[in-house]
This record gives C-alpha cells, structure tokens and sequence, in this order.
C-alpha cells in the first residue's frame, strides 16, 4: 500500500525505538515517488504538527528519564561483573558495554513529549484510514518488522487468530514466532501457531515458540503431539534453550517416543 513507509516510523516511535527528532527526520525522508499529491499533502500536515509539540514540550528530564538511565547503568554493571578471563566473553561483554553506553548517552524523550506526540498520531484521521486500510497479510508483516514490541497494535483474540491464518497460508514461521513474541503478555491464544510448527516437525521454530512465551503455553499438550524421531531428536539437542519451561520429567517422557522408534 501507499505511505505504508509512514506507519512503520510511527509505529518505531510509539514503541521508542526512535526519537521525536528521528521520528521527524525519517517523516521527512519518505520517498514520495509513488505518493498521491493528498498523500504528500497530509504527511506534511503531520510533520508540521509534531514539530509544533517538539518546540512547545522541552525534553526536560523526568522520572521516565531517570529510570530509563538507571536501568541502563545496571546492564552495565551487571555486564561488567559477569566479565572474566574468557578472551571471547570479554569481547561479548565489551560490544554490549559499549552499546549501553551509547544508548545512555542518547536523547531520550519525556513521558509528556513522547505521549503528547503519539496521542495526536493516533488520533490523526489520516494516520488510522491507512492503518485501518492494511490487509491481514499486511498488518502481520507491520507487526512482525520488530520483536517484542511494549505497544503492538490492539488486536482480539479474533483479529489475532486472522493473523496466524494468513501466515500459516503463506508459510511464514519467522512473522509468526515473532507475533506471538510481541503479544506475549496480551493474554492471546498460541496453541494454533504451536500445532503449526509442530505440524512442520520444525524443532527450531518450537523450540524459539517456547523459549519466548512458555509460560503462555500448554507444554504437554505440544509434547503429545510430537512423534517424529528427527523432530525428537533435533530438540533433543535444543533442550538446553527450553529448560525453563520444559521440566526433566517432560523431557524424558518426549525422549521415551524416540527411544521406543
């Protein structure tokens, strides 16, 4: 769809992955090639506008400000504790120290700036009608561009199951898992994505499936299902990744079908 470029930053600055400033820049750099001239027009409209909130909220710092940067600092004494001798750990730790530290330093917005901008996107007319314009197809591949997102987009138990649908018919694992990772604690249903990959006999995708919302999941009802030697055998080797979620008792009783095959 058109202007579909302009949902996705949007979508990058309600969950913060981006700032006012980069929310304005990246609005501003939109390729309007193929952009109708009311397209352009309403774009510019909403640029206009969220530089009027910028100039007229100082980014000052608030609580949100100031745990966001204490949270930081203990990523980066915890990294800093765990280092030890291990050549290849240090080298680890030291590529996410310095990651942390370059996201401290970055600009962070307020609480009032960052919901003043996002309540006056969301209730933007043009904004909701290409939103609400997106197929199926298209609102899981939107949703899908990042993991664990804290605001996806407000979906029922309903709309969320039309999404598994159009994926399990396009075969798209990846957008699927990390579906179900960004509404990990929206209080969805996951057994349809689970039964797919296990009808896939795919060990890592079941395997990424329960690493990320175990807790959401009926494990020995996925552990019934599976009967294939290979697919037993493949999460077999996995079973270091599921071992917070898959007890010892489960995991012998899954290992019994591959010993009696």
């Amino acid at each position: 769809m058109k202007n579909k470029d302009m949902l996705n930053i949007c979508y990058k600055f309600f969950n913060r992955f981006i700032t006012a400033d980069e929310l304005i820049e990246q609005l501003s750099s939109i390729d309007k090639t193929n952009l109708s001239k009311n397209d352009i027009e309403e774009t510019n409209k909403l640029i206009i506008n969220i530089k009027k909130i910028v100039k007229d909220i100082p980014n000052e710092e608030d609580e949100y400000i100031v745990k966001k940067k204490e949270n930081i600092n203990k990523l980066i004494n915890k990294f800093k504790k765990n280092s030890n001798d291990n050549d290849n750990i240090n080298e680890f730790i030291k590529h996410h120290i310095e990651n942390l530290e370059k996201e401290y330093e970055k600009e962070i917005d307020s609480q009032e700036r960052w919901s003043s901008i996002t309540n006056y996107i969301t209730k933007n007319k043009y904004f909701n009608k290409l939103f609400d314009k997106l197929t199926d197809y298209e609102l899981l591949e939107f949703i899908a561009q990042n993991i664990q997102s804290p605001l996806p987009p407000n979906l029922t138990q309903e709309e969320f199951d039309k999404l598994v649908k159009v994926g399990i018919e396009k075969d798209e694992r990846e957008w699927l898992w990390r579906l179900a990772f960004n509404y990990e604690n929206k209080g969805m249903n996951f057994d349809e994505i689970a039964d797919y990959f296990v009808n896939k006999k795919d060990g890592f995708y079941i395997t990424e499936l329960i690493s990320v919302v175990g807790k959401n999941l009926n494990i020995n009802n996925i552990l019934d299902k599976i009967n294939d030697k290979k697919l037993i055998e493949d999460l077999k080797d996995r079973k270091e990744i599921i071992s917070s979620h898959v007890s010892d008792e489960q995991f012998d009783k899954l290992l019994e079908k591959f010993n009696n095959k």
